[in-house]
């Protein structure tokens, strides 16, 4: 039987995921097995937050590791949540749920900074480098505008092209990471290369969130049903652990944002499977 294109794309996404996760796991053996190469990675500026810099007090290269495997451990769970999302969708066919999974899929590109670390420790092509930042930066405009999406639908948006939608995300999510001016000369500790215009690029991401996770609350008030409620809370909690994922390097933050995504995704899809 033939498939259909939304399954088509979703496998192929999934395979994606997973050479996603087995690159991460790559470059993190390549840096352990090559102690020449941390060296590089000891004195990198911390990018604590948006427009704060500081040195992060400590030898920063086993601090990389931890971001590069938390970008796989991520990349997994976002796995899991789609496959269960699948699930649920074959069930129950919200349209809030491909959105979801677009979020999550995008969540993956993450493990993109493993391939940043090692061509900035072996002196690699800085285009290549800078490329690889674009990428993790154009996924991750794709994933709030797709929770964004996912928002609208829960407020009962009648459009139901999904793939229409789908491509304008990735096309404006594109057009966004290639313009964000980047400055060629630091490298940061999150293992991405400074932006050379952050103010804006924050406030588009945090005005973006907002808007995905107001529009949660206007339909949990609005439809007045237990389900838009989870489903409202799990928005917000996907919105705030994206951003600890994005700039968190120590070991604690980095957990805390890893329980938030598994708590997130699984209220949304209880919600949306009730």
């Amino acid at each position: 039987m033939r498939e259909s294109p939304g399954t088509i794309a979703f496998t192929a996404a999934s395979i994606f995921l997973l050479l996603l996760v087995a690159g991460a796991v790559l470059g993190m053996a390549a840096l352990s097995a090559m102690p020449a190469l941390m060296v590089r990675l000891r004195a990198l500026q911390d990018n604590a937050w948006w427009l704060l810099y500081r040195d992060p007090g400590t030898d920063a290269a086993p601090l990389a590791l931890w971001r590069i495997g938390a970008a796989a451990v991520a990349t997994l769970v976002s796995l899991g949540a789609v496959l269960r999302g699948r699930i649920v969708y074959r069930r129950e066919s919200s349209p809030v749920i491909p959105f979801l999974m677009m979020y999550f899929f995008s969540l993956g590109l993450e493990c993109l900074r493993a391939g940043s670390a090692v061509l900035f420790a072996t002196d690699g092509p800085v285009s290549l480098s800078l490329l690889l930042t674009r990428v993790v930066y154009w996924g991750r405009f794709v994933g709030v505008l797709g929770l964004l999406i996912a928002g609208l639908y829960c407020t009962e948006l009648k459009y139901r092209k999904f793939f229409v939608l789908a491509g304008v995300v990735l096309l404006v999510s594109f057009a966004m990471a290639a313009y964000i001016p980047v400055d060629r000369t630091v490298f940061l500790a999150q293992l991405t290369w400074k932006l050379g215009d952050e103010q804006s690029v924050r406030f588009v991401n945090l005005a973006i969130g907002l808007l995905a996770v107001f529009t949660g609350a206007v339909a949990a008030f609005t439809r007045k049903d237990r389900r838009f409620v989870l489903l409202a809370i799990g928005l917000a909690i996907l919105v705030a652990c994206r951003e600890i994922q994005f700039f968190a390097i120590q070991p604690v933050p980095l957990a805390a944002g890893l329980i938030m995504q598994g708590a997130g995704a699984v209220l949304c899809l209880r919600a949306l499977s009730s």
